[in-house]
């Protein structure tokens, strides 16, 4: 019986963090750039049930122990991309990051989000003051030298000239980074960057934006499945709790 509490208690522990996720995701879901968090699942090691009689233990089989969250990874595929018309509004078709340095501590980031402005320096910026960064550093032009065209590869032109191209950066396994804010990245021990001759496989976009990858309706769902498993694991608790009670209360009462 005091199994049982244990696997349903194991059980609302797994569903809050699930939820948690889910609502964070759906919060999220008009963030330029989000990448959606996501859950792995492992079951505790199951028992194994005997029979115990006058001729020794009969296996009868096993039971499970509950379940706990194993790993939370971020879902890296592509939101959907949406033209705005804005000349530096960038997004990537493909894998690869905008690469970015931090106004705050000089440290590189790196975000799929290229809603970017520029600052009254002539600094191309995320929307926190970040630095967007090119082969040539933080990345500065001169108003007067617009209109100004960005290529597929990443090359800020204006008035005939190149100005700069964006330092896209790609990584062997995006896994290994770690989430620093809704849609901004920082690499770790783990994380090994491409070299630059293997740096290929995206493409810039001008004037247009990716959008978060999560799935509204998809996730709602899960979000109301998630709710109602924990309010049947809390009635179980409950029941179990009742036996308890009528166990210790009831059950060899002399009358």
């Amino acid at each position: 019986m005091l199994r049982g509490l244990y696997t349903a208690a194991a059980g609302m522990l797994a569903t809050t963090t699930s939820v948690d996720t889910l609502a964070s995701n759906l919060a999220n879901v008009n963030t330029v750039g989000f990448k959606g968090n996501k859950l792995n699942f492992q079951t505790f090691p199951q028992m194994l049930i005997s029979k115990m009689d006058g001729e020794g233990q009969t296996p009868v089989g096993s039971i499970m122990t509950g379940s706990k969250v194993y790993q939370s990874f971020m879902n890296f595929t592509a939101g959907s991309i949406h033209e705005t018309g804005n000349t530096f509004d960038l997004a990537i078709h493909g894998d690869g990051f905008f690469t970015v340095k931090s106004a705050a501590d000089g440290k590189e980031y790196y975000t799929r989000a290229g809603n970017f402005t520029i600052n009254a320096q002539g600094f191309l910026t995320t929307t926190n003051g970040d630095y967007v960064q090119g082969k040539l550093g933080n990345i500065q032009v001169k108003l007067d030298d617009g209109p100004f065209s960005i290529t597929g590869q990443g090359n800020i032109s204006g008035k005939g000239r190149q100005i700069d191209q964006l330092l896209i950066t790609r990584f062997k396994d995006n896994q290994s980074l770690e989430k620093v804010t809704e849609n901004l990245f920082q690499a770790t021990p783990n994380s090994e960057k491409l070299p630059p001759a293997q740096v290929v496989g995206y493409k810039v976009q001008q004037g247009a934006l990716e959008g978060s990858n999560v799935n509204p309706i998809s996730e709602l769902v899960n979000n109301i499945q998630g709710m109602r498993l924990y309010e049947a694991l809390q009635k179980n608790i409950h029941m179990h709790n009742e036996a308890l009670g009528k166990a210790v209360n009831d059950v060899g009462k002399s009358r």
